[in-house]
């Protein structure tokens, strides 16, 4: 299923960028890691597949192909026999089968994981509906100094410990009633901060990456995904305030946080765990930041740009089988057909096998023995033809050819695709 192949790229590309943001954190702009973030959700949402010669996957299978040949006959054809006793209702084979299994527990894990999200959020706005508006010269003059085309509003409650915002088309700003209204220095930054979320739609983009985990719940590295990218969310803000407010204030501004985080705390314990962390990481952050240099922002765009280069690609396949053909001993001039080829043909094709294979007998990459084994295998593929038999020869995406064999040419077999799953029929 589509949806499986979408989240093992995912899965290789969400690693990749916990290695780059485990190396590279504190070293460059924060918005690095959410543009990375937004090439993983791309990979995982978008189920198109762009080849690439600078591939990941191109390299590996190359590397395959270095690994393996000088056993690549034995490997590039194999003979695939089919019984000829097929009764009743077993006529006909689907090899998708088990994949409905998976599809149904798929849809009933991604309906869960919505439903849990859609509740929670559900229960939030219906706490948030009993907030009261705020009655304050300062807000009322600092929302005249940042105006924004959406209208926001300013709100507090009793039900919320610390500040936040919600609401795309409308957002709102809701902060804790207990907030010390004196304190202009300390609204001035928190203000700043969720204006900073309102104006780069950062609420639009948690609930894409809660899309993207309701849909891939069943990928661990997902889920990972989704923590890092909401702290990196966060991270990336603290940076804009901090520039906008001057290096000077970074302790000022940790010091919010950790007094913020106390009074969170209290309140929700059991998230003790994963806040301690989060909050950790971000006052580190704004103790380590530095005004962007040209080399680093450089260095992001390359980090950037290679990474969607190599992991968001999938493998070039005509680079694969023209270095692949490049190289084989045992390329014939056959024309691949999933069509049933005639005796002549097949006959005329062996020939060539063997005298490849004689070949790799006197070059010592293979022994008589193996080479005897696999002559009489094809002869008798030979006998089977000239008795009746169907015999196709097809290649896969990495040119590595595959002989099927129909003892029986009563038998009709046929071959759809369905939703990316190969369905193959036989029938008398």
């Amino acid at each position: 299923m589509e949806v499986f192949k979408l989240s093992f790229f995912g899965a290789v590309l969400i690693i990749a960028v916990v290695i780059i943001r485990a190396l590279t954190l504190h070293n460059l702009p924060k918005k690095t890691f959410l543009f990375l973030w937004g090439v993983v959700v791309c990979r995982l949402l978008i189920p198109i597949s762009v080849p690439s010669r600078f591939s990941f996957y191109t390299g590996l299978d190359r590397l395959k192909q270095v690994l393996t040949q000088t056993t690549a006959f034995t490997a590039s054809s194999e003979a695939i026999v089919i019984p000829s006793v097929v009764a009743g209702a077993e006529n006909t084979i689907y090899i998708g089968k088990a994949l409905s299994s998976f599809m149904v527990i798929w849809l009933v894990g991604m309906c869960a994981c919505s439903l849990f999200f859609i509740a929670a959020y559900i229960k939030c706005r219906r706490e948030f509906q009993f907030s009261l508006p705020i009655e304050s010269d300062f807000i009322a003059l600092w929302q005249r100094e940042h105006p924004l085309r959406r209208t926001v509003q300013i709100r507090q409650s009793d039900r919320i410990n610390a500040p936040l915002t919600y609401g795309v088309l409308c957002p709102t700003v809701l902060l804790p009633k207990s907030t010390d209204w004196t304190n202009e220095a300390d609204l001035r930054v928190i203000l700043t901060h969720e204006f900073v979320h309102i104006r780069r739609f950062d609420t639009l983009i948690k609930l894409l990456l809660t899309l993207t985990v309701c849909i891939h719940w069943f990928n661990p590295f997902v889920w990972v995904m989704y923590v890092l990218a909401n702290r990196d969310i966060e991270l990336s803000c603290d940076e804009t305030v901090v520039q906008i407010f001057g290096e000077t204030m970074k302790s000022a501004y940790a010091m919010m946080l950790i007094g913020m985080e106390e009074k969170k705390n209290k309140i929700t314990p059991l998230c003790n765990s994963f806040s301690k962390n989060a909050i950790e990481e971000r006052i580190v952050s704004i103790m380590k930041m530095k005004k962007a240099s040209f080399w680093g922002i450089s260095l992001a765009c390359v980090l950037v740009l290679g990474t969607a280069t190599a992991f968001a690609t999938s493998a070039n396949v005509e680079s694969i089988s023209g270095s692949h053909k490049n190289s084989s001993v045992l390329s014939t001039d056959l024309k691949i057909s999933k069509e049933a080829i005639s005796y002549d043909e097949y006959k005329a094709w062996m020939d060539n096998k063997i005298a490849a294979i004689q070949e790799m007998v006197r070059s010592g990459k293979w022994s008589q023995e193996t080479a005897d084994r696999e002559i009489e295998r094809y002869e008798q593929i030979l006998s089977e033809l000239e008795n009746g038999a169907r015999v196709s020869i097809t290649a896969d995406n990495n040119g590595k050819e595959k002989i099927s064999v129909i003892p029986n040419s009563d038998f009709e077999i046929s071959e759809s695709v369905q939703n990316g799953t190969n369905y193959i029929t036989i029938s008398d």
